[in-house]
């Protein structure tokens, strides 16, 4: 492959990527990013493997119903079909779109350099531009994850809630005997963080108190999930058959609040609080802050993001105005996640606007502040005494 097509390639990777990067950034910030909203505007998409969900749920309604859960207490079935077929739709047709760029960079090299006929080798800096490519591809795939959860977490809820439900429930969608543990384990840790992430996100907009009820709830879901899954995993006979009852009454109600439609919540209710009667108090609920791991990850994804367009910044062939514009979003991508870059912007931006940092200061500082005249009486008070603060009325 010459570096022309490879510029080439780089172009249209470069091109698609910014503009997806844009797209994600912008509905992450506007919490906006909802699976299935406009893939389902698509003619026939409504009905793409829409049996196959109908019978899983109703599978997994009857898995329930054999618990000993009441219809009332489980989700309704128009409701959760329409709700996850929804999700799982958006999903598809996300990746596809996303694979894009990841495709026009990885299939052009991989052609170019398994059939050309040429004896000179591919260069390293080539290799090393596609997994950069790559990564940064993937990176956003992961971004794009993490931005459907803050905007719709009561969809992750309903989607980690299914299958925690269908790996505790049917045999049949478990997995092998040999991890069966570890499945289980790692889908009621992650059942877990879209819960809390689910009572931080959903009230961002509410006051500190409402905030604070609905993290100390979810905490002592949290709980009481914790401790059934305990019994389930430790006990036997019919303490464990006890369990699994328990479990499966509470993730069914979380399923029941959690799978209808975004434009049809008009609660923060996330369980029912009957269910949760014989938990005790929480000393302190979950911080608000976004979990470290998160941070670290969202930071990382920023920075293979600006490495990406830097990278196509400099590989776009003969430069131009797009060239500079990649040039000027990895910059401000950079400075998104670093401080004193951030910092130097701002001042570089207040000098060439010819605006300064002591814009709001008074020009002398030395001079003391001046104090409002006395305004005058009115005439009805005009002969009333003056109360000062330390005197105190005659007679």
């Amino acid at each position: 492959m010459t570096r022309t097509d490879f510029q080439n390639i780089s172009f249209f990777w470069g091109c698609w990527t910014f503009f997806e990067a844009v797209w994600i950034a912008m509905l992450w910030r506007t919490r906006t990013r909802v699976l299935g909203n406009a893939v389902y505007r698509i003619p026939g998409m409504k009905h793409i493997r829409r049996g196959a969900c109908e019978k899983r749920v109703e599978t997994l309604l009857a898995a329930l119903g054999q618990q000993g859960v009441p219809a009332e207490g489980g989700p309704d079935k128009d409701e959760l079909v329409d709700r996850w077929h929804r999700i799982v739709a958006g999903r598809c047709g996300s990746v596809l779109l996303q694979a894009v760029p990841l495709l026009l960079a990885v299939l052009p090299f991989w052609w170019a350099t398994s059939f050309a006929r040429t004896e000179e080798g591919v260069p390293f800096w080539m290799c090393a531009a596609v997994v950069g490519f790559g990564s940064v591809s993937i990176a956003l795939m992961t971004a794009d994850e993490r931005a459907t959860t803050v905007s719709d977490p009561a969809g992750a809820v309903t989607v980690e809630a299914i299958h925690f439900l269908e790996a505790l429930l049917i045999p049949a969608r478990r997995g092998a005997q040999g991890s069966a543990l570890d499945a289980h384990g790692k889908q009621f840790q992650r059942l877990c963080n879209v819960l809390r992430a689910h009572a931080r996100h959903g009230t961002r907009t509410m006051s500190p108190a409402i905030r604070e009820s609905v993290r100390d709830t979810t905490e002592r879901l949290i709980m009481a999930l914790a401790e059934g899954d305990q019994r389930y995993l430790l006990g036997g006979g019919a303490d464990r058959s006890a369990a699994e009852r328990d479990l499966s009454r509470l993730v069914a109600d979380v399923l029941r609040h959690s799978c209808r439609a975004r434009a049809r919540r008009d609660s923060l209710v996330i369980v029912d609080s009957r269910l949760l009667a014989n938990v005790p108090e929480t000393e302190g609920a979950g911080s608000s802050t976004e979990p470290l791991r998160s941070r670290l990850l969202a930071g990382a994804g920023r920075l293979a993001v600006a490495a990406g367009l830097l990278a196509g910044a400099f590989l776009f062939p003969g430069g131009g105005e797009a060239s500079g514009l990649l040039a000027v979003a990895g910059v401000a991508s950079v400075a998104a996640i670093w401080p004193p870059l951030r910092e130097v912007l701002y001042r570089g931006g207040g000098l060439l606007t010819g605006r300064s940092s002591t814009a709001g200061e008074p020009e002398a500082m030395g001079e003391e502040p001046s104090h409002p005249a006395p305004s005058l009486p009115c005439p009805r008070c005009a002969d009333r005494p003056t109360v000062t603060g330390g005197s105190r009325p005659a007679g």
